[in-house]
């Protein structure tokens, strides 16, 4: 897995939702915050398929177990 590619997509994840309007969203934010996770989620779900699926898998699984630990 190449956590370069990870960091990219965190990147770009934190650019659209500040496109959105979700100022405070940052890298070290977007995968812990209720809000942010849950956007970016959305968007990792859309991209699976387009050639970075083990990239795309693990940061979902990073983001779900957040949310369990945070339950």
């Amino acid at each position: 897995m190449n956590t370069e590619i990870k960091q990219k997509l965190i990147k770009a994840g934190v650019k659209n939702l500040h496109e959105f309007g979700y100022e405070y969203c940052t890298e070290s934010n977007i995968l812990t915050d209720d809000v942010y996770s849950q956007f970016f989620l959305a968007m990792l779900e859309e991209n699976l398929g387009n050639g970075v699926d083990a990239e795309i898998n693990s940061l979902i699984g990073e983001i779900n177990q957040t949310t369990k630990e945070t339950k």
